[in-house]
């Protein structure tokens, strides 16, 4: 009797790991993107190369009317060009950004900033503030500083890798934003990492759908009401 009960045991523990395990390597394209190294999900859109939740949360939400400028290119301004009204976008790889300045679509304003000091400061080349600035290339502490004088006081800002960039990540939430660590796996990556959202107090955020938050990938689907 005892064995029969830890067989049985077993078994569904061993169900539910391949479950688990067809979540993330299937339903959201993790075991895609390590094969191909690109940033896709199962459906093969691109996305963002930061954690799964803050991706789940992101899909959350309506940028249409949001402007955003964003420091370190790649398959996230598809992503987000898809999203937003306008993304300003600036790479400081000649070759990355050869690599991608034909596919970005018309509401993306693609710049090459090979020098540190234009990389990090040709946000300031703009007379508008922005919605949201994402910090997920080069220089980062550097980049920071400057988007905290080009953040909209509705908006927020986006720091990828915010675990490995701790002086960073301090400097974000003693300027008086609410932070908010996402962390988790993600596309490509065979471990778990963290990305940020650092929100202004008076943060605007819309969401994308009737209900929030929606299912995520591989949920229960229960409701309140059933």
């Amino acid at each position: 009797m005892i064995k029969k009960i830890l067989r049985s045991s077993f078994i569904q523990s061993l169900w539910l790991t391949v479950k688990n395990y067809r979540i993330m390597s299937h339903d959201l394209g993790q075991y895609k993107s390590m094969r191909s190294r690109e940033c896709r999900d199962v459906n093969n859109n691109a996305i963002p190369w930061y954690t799964y939740p803050a991706i789940e949360y992101i899909n959350q939400l309506d940028f249409s009317d949001k402007i955003i400028f964003e420091y370190g290119s790649g398959y996230s301004t598809l992503f987000w060009a898809k999203r937003c009204k306008e993304i300003v976008s600036v790479e400081d790889s000649r070759e990355w950004f050869n690599r991608l300045k034909d596919k970005m679509p018309d509401n993306v304003e693609y710049l090459l900033k090979e020098n540190e000091s234009e990389y990090v400061r040709v946000i300031n080349n703009y007379t508008a503030k922005y919605d949201i600035i994402i910090i997920d290339g080069n220089h980062r502490y550097e980049c920071a500083i400057e988007a905290l004088h080009r953040l909209k006081d509705t908006g927020f800002i986006i720091l990828d890798n915010s675990d490995w960039k701790e002086k960073t990540s301090k400097l974000l939430r003693d300027s008086d934003l609410i932070e908010v660590d996402m962390s988790g796996f993600g596309p490509i990556n065979g471990y778990t990492w963290t990305t940020s959202f650092y929100f202004k107090r008076n943060v605007s955020l819309i969401p994308a759908h009737n209900q929030q938050p929606v299912h995520g990938v591989g949920s229960l689907k229960y409701r309140e009401s059933d």
